[in-house]
């Protein structure tokens, strides 16, 4: 029979070591008395297996632990990293982008051979309660500060956290992720925090949803679904108030102060402690602008769409519309994190008056539709076939909730104006009287009535002179067009112009002084055909929307008012060279959106509280003549202009400069692009400069898809350059 002895290499060293114990122990008892042998051995082996289970013992309490604390350890540094893969999918969901994350939610304890190893162990993954975060104090430009205007906004978000169950750690940790802060919790305090609240001028806030309760030993995936994606940023400023952001937090108070010690845009730090939450409060310094992102992450949820929270008009209010055309307009609704909001219903109300055009969206041909991917939706407004005279009208967009009700509109102004902007009515002022001749409008309700009275022209040797002195004066219709071979003078506190103005003479001059009042001249003809200035001058507003102002001569061209111009449409226009073309708000905005702005001089375009060129052409194309755009105070929007110089092209604003799809070039010398404390930002713009291209922000350049050329390689000054 064959016996089959089991190798010494399968057995433990342990169970090797008695083996060998044994038998020693009993070669040397055969050296006793014969009757004491069995006796012997029995005992040896018995005092061995003592030792062994001893030593087991001892091996248990003392080894083991440490063994598993060491495999805890080292689970904890799996799920630090995990959870930090689950922070870039948040970071991509901010983006726009779907993903799923896995944490290893449970940890293993080794199989070891006479020892005895815990189960699996478990981890806990959850969502906190809502709590609530704030933003007050916060002022954006454009379109959004109808919604960012200053007053608090309101927004719930959570937490995620993460708590394995160690048996044989010290201090049991927490990994918890709060949408601008992450860390691993202990007992004693914080470690590896990382926040993302304020990063210079930039503030990024980010809420986390989700209903996520469980306890598993398993390895744990879920989504993390954008449910408003924070693809842009807005921006603001203060209006006198600091803008202050509040977040629920269970980070210390001295964690947060490290993390935000190194920001000089953060003024001041508060913290409170609550029973389920603590709240940071940051001040941001006063006097800047910033860029907001606000985006909202859902984990393992659906994704529910955010419901819409106001409603913007992108493209079409201020609108010039002749009888039977159509106009386009453009509306886009945001949710509470100023993101697009797809899928909205949005639906156009009639117009005011009993000529007012007919207005459809532009799919379905109905009042109502739905935005588009983007948030936005178009519409067609189409006015009448004929206006008697001049017709403003207007016309709603409204936004509805998933309920129907109402939630925010916007309304786009039309005039519909007989002839259209290319053969315009002349002199847009809505209803005026008409008494056949000038007169001063006493009271400014603009009708000859009561203490109304003529005013006659007073100039000598062919000058023609309208002065109502203290009165405003109005030139209507009926006096049709005021042609001279010398000087024209239209002067009082306001004027009202109707007609049009035109000097023939070699050395005649048009003088059109409003004084301290405003100045309203749309549609309007002013043209000096080889005469000396033309002065436009108010002390409060100048409107000359769909107006032409056309210097012939060699000589200066200058539009000034302490108040807002409107250039809207406007043909402004230097035919002769080295003069000068200059439209000047100094307390005011400049607006000439589509307008045709050329001069062959130096042209220069200032306002004091911001310019808008939307759509706008302009050239300056002789002899080196500069193009200046300038704001003191505020930006500048430069989206769809084409402006094209033979000389610099400096454009410089206090605020933000956009250039969407601008067309800007220097065919001889330089561009210079500068926000002195805000953004230059804007996709697809083409600027180019035969020598040099500079473009200056004090927080970001975005030219995303633009072409930026000069002769060597353009020079770009921001702190955040993407291009």
């Amino acid at each position: 029979m064959t016996h089959n002895t089991p190798n010494q290499h399968t057995q433990s060293p342990l169970r090797h070591v008695l083996r060998g114990f044994v038998a020693g122990e009993a070669r040397r008892g055969s050296h006793l008395r014969g009757d004491r042998r069995g006796a012997s051995a029995i005992l040896g082996t018995m005092l061995a297996f003592a030792l062994v289970v001893s030593l087991v013992a001892m091996v248990q309490v003392s080894a083991v632990p440490a063994w598993n604390q060491q495999t805890e350890f080292e689970h904890l540094t799996a799920a630090e990293t995990d959870f930090a893969a689950f922070d870039e999918s948040v970071a991509k969901a901010v983006d726009g982008r779907q993903t799923r994350a896995t944490l290893d939610a449970g940890v293993d304890y080794p199989t070891r051979a006479l020892f005895v190893s815990p189960a699996a162990g478990s981890g806990s993954l959850r969502t906190t309660d809502p709590a609530t975060a704030r933003i007050s104090g916060a002022v954006a430009t454009g379109e959004t500060g109808t919604y960012w205007d200053g007053s608090e906004h309101a927004f719930d978000t959570q937490q995620f956290v993460y708590r394995p169950d160690y048996r044989y750690l010290q201090s049991e940790p927490s990994l918890v992720h709060e949408g601008t802060a992450q860390y691993t919790a202990y007992g004693g305090g914080e470690v590896g925090a990382t926040q993302s609240l304020v990063d210079g001028t930039k503030v990024s806030l980010v809420f986390l949803e989700g209903d996520i309760d469980t306890a598993t030993g398993e390895a744990a995936t879920f989504s993390v679904v954008p449910l408003s994606a924070g693809t842009d940023y807005i921006t603001v400023t203060d209006a006198g108030t600091p803008i202050t952001i509040s977040v629920p937090t269970r980070l210390s108070e001295d964690a947060w102060r490290d993390l935000l010690a190194d920001e000089p845009n953060v003024r001041s730090i508060a913290y409170a402690t609550g029973a389920d939450y603590n709240t940071l409060t940051v001040e941001l310094a006063p006097g800047k602008t910033y860029d907001l992102r606000l985006s909202r992450v859902g984990i393992d949820t659906p994704g529910a769409l955010q419901e819409p929270a106001y409603i913007v008009d992108v493209a079409g209010d201020n609108a010039v519309v002749p009888p039977g055309a159509t106009h386009r307009a453009v509306v886009e609704v945001r949710d509470a994190q100023n993101n697009p909001v797809p899928n909205a219903v949005v639906k156009a109300s009639p117009g005011l008056t009993a000529e007012s055009g007919r207005i459809v969206a532009r799919d379905t041909g109905t009042i109502s539709t739905v935005t588009d991917g983007d948030g936005r939706a178009t519409f067609v407004y189409t006015a009448t076939s004929s206006v008697d005279g001049v017709v403003s009208d207007e016309f709603d967009v409204v936004v509805e909730d998933s309920a129907g009700a109402n939630v925010d509109r916007v309304t786009f102004d039309v005039q519909l104006r007989e002839g259209g902007v290319t053969d315009p009515l002349r002199g847009l002022v809505a209803a005026i009287g008409d008494p056949g001749f000038v007169y001063a409008d006493v009271d400014g309700n603009g009708e000859f009535d009561g203490a109304d009275y003529r005013v006659n022209n007073t100039g000598t040797g062919g000058d023609i002179v309208y002065d109502a002195g203290s009165d405003r004066l109005v030139v209507p219709p009926s006096v049709r067009t005021i042609v001279s071979d010398e000087d024209i003078t239209l002067a009082g506190d306001g004027v009202s112009l109707h007609v049009d103005v035109v000097a023939t003479g070699s050395n005649s001059r048009i003088d059109i002084d409003a004084g301290s009042g405003s100045l309203a001249a749309v549609g309007v003809s002013v043209t000096s055909v080889s005469g000396k200035n033309i002065d436009v001058t108010a002390g409060d507003e100048i409107d000359l929307s769909g107006a032409s102002v056309t210097q012939g001569s060699n000589a200066d061209l200058t539009i000034e008012a302490g108040g807002d111009i409107d250039l809207d449409n406007a043909g402004v226009t230097l035919t002769q060279d080295r003069n000068l073309l200059s439209v000047t708000s100094t307390n005011g905005f400049v607006s000439a959106r589509s307008a045709d702005i050329s001069g062959k001089g130096d042209v220069r375009i200032d306002g004091a509280d911001g310019v808008d060129l939307a759509g706008a052409g302009l050239s300056g194309v002789k002899d080196n003549a500069d193009l200046e755009i300038d704001s003191a105070r505020g930006g500048v929007n430069l989206n769809g202009v084409v402006m094209l110089g033979d000389g610099d092209i400096l454009v410089d604003a206090e605020g933000n400069i956009f250039v969407v799809g601008a067309n800007i070039a220097s065919a001889k010398t330089d561009v210079e692009i500068t926000s002195d404390s805000g953004m230059v930002s804007g996709r697809e713009a083409a600027i180019s400069a035969e020598d040099d291209v500079v473009i200056t922000a004090a927080t970001r350049i975005y030219l995303p898809d633009s072409a930026i050329e000069d002769e060597d390689s353009p020079e770009l000054n921001a702190p955040d350059v993407e291009v």
